[in-house]
């Protein structure tokens, strides 16, 4: 069975993982850091709680994306995964029908799914999870980023320029390293949130549709 636990690499054998599991901590700390520095004065008031969880969250993803049997190379001091990106894009490889094929079939809570955007002609993959599912519409609700129909179509304006894919290695590759392209030519990869490295640890690679349980 497969484990994910902020301790699992207590497990561990040999000083080697043990550097890895501390570069990939201080990479995270470093990140997360400087993105609450960032932040905007309303959110101010969470700071403390948010800091406060940080330690957890850090060491549980530390500890998933070493445990976690994925084809792709981690970098450890940067805290990302490293994968051979395309030329352009691969969302652009599926139509609405294996979509709605797909979501018809394997529509279920915590499913982790790709998210194509495209804005400004920068194309995006991100990763996200099903959180609400409703059968009589035929859609599903993405925690971060909306409602989209059973075939990827998006139903607000607030994600108009986002389409729901079904998941691929080719995409969650895209996906997990951060691939950006920008008028149909490669772009320098963006670094992933602490939430999508989480998700990314979860991934099964030979069933998509089975991801492994936190």
């Amino acid at each position: 069975m497969k484990k994910h636990s902020a301790d699992q690499h207590q497990l561990w054998q040999g000083p080697a993982q043990d550097l890895t599991y501390t570069e990939l901590c201080n990479a995270l700390y470093e990140r997360e850091l400087m993105r609450y520095a960032k932040m905007p004065p309303e959110f101010l008031a969470s700071l403390q709680k948010r800091l406060a969880s940080l330690p957890f969250y850090i060491r549980r993803a530390a500890s998933s994306i070493l445990s976690n049997k994925s084809p792709l190379e981690i970098d450890s001091q940067n805290a990302s995964w490293m994968g051979r990106q395309n030329p352009q894009c691969p969302a652009k490889e599926q139509g609405i029908e294996q979509i709605e094929q797909f979501y018809s079939k394997h529509k279920k809570l915590a499913l982790i799914v790709p998210v194509y955007q495209s804005q400004q002609a920068q194309e995006t993959v991100w990763l996200d999870s099903v959180d609400e599912i409703d059968l009589a519409g035929q859609r599903l609700h993405c925690n971060e980023h909306g409602w989209f129909s059973f075939n990827g179509t998006p139903l607000t304006d607030e994600n108009s320029d986002k389409f729901l894919l079904k998941p691929t290695k080719s995409l969650m590759t895209a996906a997990c390293c951060g691939h950006q392209w920008l008028n149909g030519e490669r772009k320098s990869p963006r670094v992933l949130s602490l939430r999508e490295l989480l998700l990314a640890s979860r991934l099964n690679w030979q069933n998509f549709a089975k991801p492994f349980q936190p």
